[in-house]
């Protein structure tokens, strides 16, 4: 009995030793603390060169715009936009009082009357004329052409006609100057810069506001020479506002200006492809 507990106590010995021994083969042995720094700093710099981008700075620009003036000195009737206004093309962005425009094109009105009835007046006396040179004014083919200029000089005719054509040009330019006593809407775009209110005298050529076409912005930025080449035309880019960094823009590349300044650089602009809430000069950062 003794003899068979001692060999039963050898085996579960054994059994034990290589359970261990099998345990200990499974466990990867721990790396040094050395090869884990090392390890872990090629990792590190595997992830900030797969994520390392080309950011530069830049602006938004306005592709089209248009600075709108009155052409005369008269009071501002009304003004019917506000900056961040957006309007269509054609619409009223402000008048002047008209009553001196309107007076006008009435004035040559009346003087282009009076001018068709001076002619009228002379084309009868030029028929007298040529009827005292013996001809028949109802069959002019047969009165000779200097017979037919000298009436023309005697009887006024050809004064009363240089004066029909001058009334009937201040009476167009009038009829402009009215329709320019309206300023409306080049174009569908957003106001900005109102610089006119109802009551002030308007100064001719003077801008009152300006129309920013806000369907096509492009933002303008500097690319360092030896980076050139990796922004070709059609290159597409991120813009991303520095007054908005959570909204995120696309943008082209459309223009590079053929000038190293002297910095070394060179003006590069790319067609944004959505506008929606950007300014004419925001600053924005560009990621390639």
């Amino acid at each position: 009995m003794k003899r068979f507990t001692i060999l039963l106590l050898a085996a579960m010995a054994l059994f034990s030793c290589r359970e261990s021994a099998q345990n200990v083969q499974q466990e990867p042995a721990a790396p040094a603390p050395e090869e884990a720094v090392a390890v872990e700093q090629v990792e590190q710099e595997e992830e900030i060169a797969a994520t390392t981008d080309v950011r530069m700075t830049g602006k938004v620009i306005a592709s089209r715009y248009a600075d709108l003036a009155f052409r005369q000195a008269l009071p501002v009737s009304r003004v019917l936009v506000h900056n961040g206004q957006k309007v269509r093309r054609g619409e009223v962005i402000a008048s002047l009082e008209v009553f001196t425009l309107d007076n006008a094109i009435q004035q040559q009105a009346l003087a282009v009357q009076q001018a068709e009835l001076q002619i009228e007046q002379a084309r009868l006396q030029k028929q007298d004329v040529i009827i005292s040179q013996g001809y028949d004014p109802e069959n002019m083919t047969s009165v000779p052409q200097t017979v037919q200029a000298t009436s023309e000089v005697k009887s006024g005719y050809r004064l009363a006609q240089n004066q029909l054509e001058q009334a009937g040009s201040r009476l167009e330019a009038a009829r402009y100057e009215r329709r320019a006593g309206v300023v409306t809407a080049p174009f569908d775009g957003v106001v900005a810069n109102v610089a006119v209110q109802a009551g002030q005298i308007a100064q001719p050529g003077v801008p009152i506001c300006r129309v920013v076409a806000a369907d096509k912005m492009e933002v303008e930025f500097l690319v360092i020479e030896t980076d050139l080449a990796s922004f070709p035309v059609g290159t597409t880019l991120t813009v991303i506002p520095l007054a908005r960094p959570n909204s995120v823009y696309e943008a082209e590349v459309v223009e590079i200006n053929p000038i190293v300044d002297a910095q070394g650089a060179v003006k590069l602009r790319a067609e944004l492809r959505n506008s929606e809430g950007l300014f004419d000069g925001m600053n924005v950062d560009i990621i390639k």
